[in-house]
């Protein structure tokens, strides 16, 4: 009892602390973009993501818990944080999609998207590998299910609150089946709940920094809970799900639809 209260209120204090010191270094022209709206603000909010859920574990750690897959969890959520900062800040926008970025990659031409996926791809493996899995195609399942899970995240990045909805919304279902092998996505989910305001009132937009760190953790966390047909299951969809994206526009997607759309707008105050 004492362990989940804790876990409540360790990283909420701890996220509100961050943000409040990370947003300040943030606001400066080198981290400023223009959001869908053409506003000039931060574009990467997400950073205060990793640091607040390491700073959390630490805590845990020197009052006697250990919280489960820390060792393979923060390392590879930090180095991923790292690469969309990298992303955010010195980022071409002229290519688009995974397809584009990893087709200059074979040009010889590589970009920071393609820097992205080709490192999110190796620590995905480096997560999986870590886990201690059965076999080779097991960890070829959870390499490709925790790389894709990180991009499919960013892909939700494209207006106010969207992503932190999206993590919220999947990351509750995860944990409603978890059975408590999940404290690490109830941490990040209590993180989030110190930034959400902001990204939902377009005051900061999240970046590849905080969108590659949430993708991330719901993909090792599905690698976790789920058995072979359940990994099965989760990598078509979002094989699926890339392919539709890289079709057609996903915010158009979502407008169409009346239920999404309105869960898209909700909370997003002055827009229509």
């Amino acid at each position: 009892m004492v362990f989940w209260f804790l876990l409540f209120i360790i990283p909420l204090l701890v996220s509100i602390l961050t943000k409040n010191f990370l947003m300040k270094i943030i606001d400066k022209p080198v981290c400023l973009k223009e959001n869908y709206k053409k506003n000039m603000i931060p574009v990467c909010g997400g950073i205060i993501f990793a640091p607040a859920l390491f700073v959390s574990v630490i805590i845990f750690n020197i009052l006697g818990y250990n919280i489960r897959y820390q060792s393979i969890i923060l390392p590879a959520l930090t180095m991923i944080s790292f690469v969309g900062f990298i992303d955010d800040v010195l980022g071409d926008r002229n290519v688009r999609g995974l397809k584009g970025h990893i087709t200059m990659l074979f040009r010889s031409k590589p970009t920071t998207g393609s820097l992205k996926a080709l490192s999110g791809f190796l620590i995905a493996f480096f997560i999986s590998f870590n886990l201690a899995r059965n076999n080779i195609m097991e960890l070829a399942f959870d390499t490709l299910i925790i790389a894709l899970f990180t991009n499919f995240l960013n892909l939700m990045d494209l207006r106010p609150g969207r992503c932190c909805k999206a993590f919220i919304a999947i990351s509750l279902f995860f944990l409603g089946i978890a059975k408590g092998k999940l404290a690490f996505l109830v941490m990040l989910l209590i993180i989030l709940i110190a930034y959400f305001p902001d990204d939902l009132q377009a005051k900061v937009m999240m970046g590849d920094t905080g969108s590659n760190v949430l993708g991330m953790s719901l993909g090792i966390a599905s690698v976790v809970i789920f058995g072979f047909y359940g990994k099965v299951i989760t990598l078509i969809l979002l094989i699926l799900i890339h392919l539709l994206t890289e079709k057609y526009s996903l915010t158009a997607l979502i407008e169409k639809n009346r239920l999404l759309n309105y869960i898209d707008m909700l909370g997003r105050k002055g827009e229509k």
